[in-house]
């Protein structure tokens, strides 16, 4: 992604909570408008990421075409969040994401490594593509 500049200044409430390790990298992501955090102000470091949110930060980092009130191919659609709604199809049309057993996408599911680290290499091939 070669996000190299120093970042936005970030004031999550629980700021204290981000490792040291990752400061500069969420400071990078707030800049580059991949993350933002909850509704509360708060960035919830130690909690684990959704499927959902993942394909919202990956949407975010690529900048595909959003359509608005999309409508998934997933079996679930309906627990997909609005939120989340058009950046998960965005990225299952060009290849980033998939669904799980019978179709489902499960977006309130923990993201497991193995789709994580899938997710981000077929991100990170699609930008080298587009490039």
């Amino acid at each position: 992604m070669q996000l190299e500049e120093q970042g936005a200044t970030v004031t999550f409430i629980d700021n204290d909570q981000i490792g040291k390790w990752a400061k500069q990298a969420v400071a990078q992501a707030v800049q580059a408008e991949m993350i933002n955090g909850y509704g509360d102000g708060s960035f919830c470091p130690n909690a684990q990421i959704t499927r959902a949110e993942m394909a919202v930060m990956i949407a975010r980092a690529l900048k595909p075409s959003l359509k608005a009130n999309s409508v998934s191919v997933f079996a679930d659609d309906e627990s997909i969040p609005k939120w989340a709604k058009s950046a998960i199809e965005a990225i299952r049309e060009i290849g980033i994401i998939s669904g799980r057993g019978g179709n489902r996408f499960v977006p309130n599911d923990t993201a497991t490594r193995a789709e994580a680290a899938a997710m981000l290499l077929r991100m990170l091939n699609d930008k080298v593509i587009a490039q």
